[in-house]
């Protein structure tokens, strides 16, 4: 069992470590178990001791850094600063794809003294609340919501996050509808009354499922017995008999999609005809048709006809210009390499990274990185 974290007061935090933002607990738990609890009450209690200024300054060094790890609000320290990519599931693409970033900016930008980690969340609408709240420096989304969540429309009707910026465009999160062979889903409107996991609570994937499911079946959440959890978490549950069917949205191949195909138990993924995709762009016009190769998956022998959003690569608007600009180096610079180490990379379109974006303005680091490659900035995008 994993120890849960204890609560702390904010006024103990802040008289610590004024810079970081409240993040409702001082312990956190363990990334895998055997890894210790850290916590900061009991390194508040050194500085309060006493001992010279040298070690008071060695304290607050560790602070920063313990900081770093704990709470994305922890932006800057006596010897640097950290940025938290937030990303989604850890059995989606977003997670893995932050920590590939965050290994290629460090090893480039952590003498310049910054330092980046990716953190698993709900996904899209989690990581844009995050964002706005300056708990993150950056974030990976979807384009649509992150359009909705500009505007304050849509599902953010009234909490209008104006302080995104598009750092570049990536791929397109492609919906992957995996239904159980036993389960006797055909079609769509075949979804009524069947155990689905339509994603986290407050991700992309729940708002998606939601539009999927009432343009193309008719239905809503009520209709099903909808579950709310990770891609990995779906997958076993389907595996298992216990769910009929989970949308796991995401660049393809998705590791949890993948365990689906390669278990005992025979799985599709739902497709989405012509006639039905016609029908779904005229509700919902960011969607995009997606072809998924034969092989892509485990037994996938033939090629899915499906549908896709594209998502991006998001900074908080108080992010520095020359950052920016040097990260979006760092990822044209090993762009071959990020196609080798995970293949939605290879889905980029890195000649033309701006297409497809709505709602915030490109950060002034991505215009300064763009303008020096010979693009063109579309007027709605500039700053």
């Amino acid at each position: 069992m994993r120890r849960q974290p204890g609560p702390v007061s904010k006024k103990t935090f802040f008289e610590v470590f004024s810079s970081c933002s409240p993040a409702g607990t001082v312990s956190v738990l363990p990334e895998e178990p055997g890894e210790r609890v850290l916590n900061i009450r009991r390194l508040a209690c050194l500085r309060k001791d006493g001992g010279n200024m040298k070690s008071g300054k060695r304290i607050m060094v560790v602070l920063c850094l313990v900081c770093s790890l704990l709470f994305p609000g922890c932006a800057a320290s006596a010897s640097g600063s950290f940025l938290t990519i937030v990303t989604g599931s850890t059995g989606g693409t977003y997670y893995p794809v932050g920590i590939i970033l965050a290994n290629h900016f460090n090893a480039v930008l952590m003498d310049k003294g910054y330092r980046f980690s990716a953190r698993s969340t709900a996904g899209t609408v989690e990581n844009l609340d995050i964002l706005g709240s300056g708990e993150a420096g950056l974030a990976i989304s979807m384009v649509n919501l992150t359009g909705f969540a500009y505007s304050g429309t849509a599902n953010f009707e009234g909490r209008r996050i104006e302080n995104l910026r598009h750092v570049m465009g990536l791929w397109q999160d492609v919906t992957q509808f995996v239904v159980r062979s036993a389960s006797g889903i055909r079609t769509w409107p075949d979804l009524k009354g069947k155990r689905i996991a339509v994603g986290p609570a407050a991700s992309g994937t729940e708002f998606s499922s939601m539009v999927l499911l009432k343009v193309l079946s008719g239905l809503s959440f009520s209709d099903i017995a909808a579950e709310r959890v990770g891609y990995s978490e779906a997958s076993q549950a389907l595996r298992d008999g216990r769910l009929d069917a989970f949308n796991a949205e995401a660049g393809f191949p998705v590791s949890a999609v993948a365990e689906s195909y390669a278990g005992t138990e025979g799985v599709a993924i739902l497709e989405i005809s012509p006639k039905e995709f016609k029908k779904l762009n005229k509700e919902a016009p960011f969607y995009r048709e997606v072809i998924i190769p034969a092989g892509t998956y485990p037994n996938q022998k033939r090629e899915l006809r499906v549908a896709g959003i594209k998502c991006c690569l998001l900074a908080g608007k108080d992010v520095p210009e020359e950052l920016v600009y040097n990260m979006l180096k760092v990822i044209y610079s090993v762009k071959d390499e990020l196609k080798e180490e995970h293949a939605a990379f290879t889905r980029v379109d890195f000649d033309n990274p701006l297409e497809g974006l709505f709602g915030p303005p490109l950060h002034p680091g991505a215009v300064k990185f763009f303008r020096e490659m010979g693009l063109s900035i579309p007027r709605e995008l500039i700053p």
